[in-house]
């Protein structure tokens, strides 16, 4: 398995746990909600920078 699908995984991950933590906030659940959109903004951000990185350079 390549480096780049983990981060291929770790932004998938992100953006699901941005979605809950936007429904557990509107559907009253303070705590998960603010816990999920932590850590899927943090999965997100190391998901684009992996992208970013894991880039081949170009000669």
């Amino acid at each position: 398995m390549k480096n780049q699908y983990l981060f291929y995984a770790a932004l998938a991950v992100g953006i699901i746990l941005l979605i809950l933590g936007i429904v557990f906030e509107v559907s009253h659940h303070p705590t998960r909600g603010l816990v999920g959109l932590i850590v899927g903004a943090i999965l997100l951000i190391v998901g684009i920078v992996g992208m970013v990185m894991g880039r081949p350079k170009t000669a």
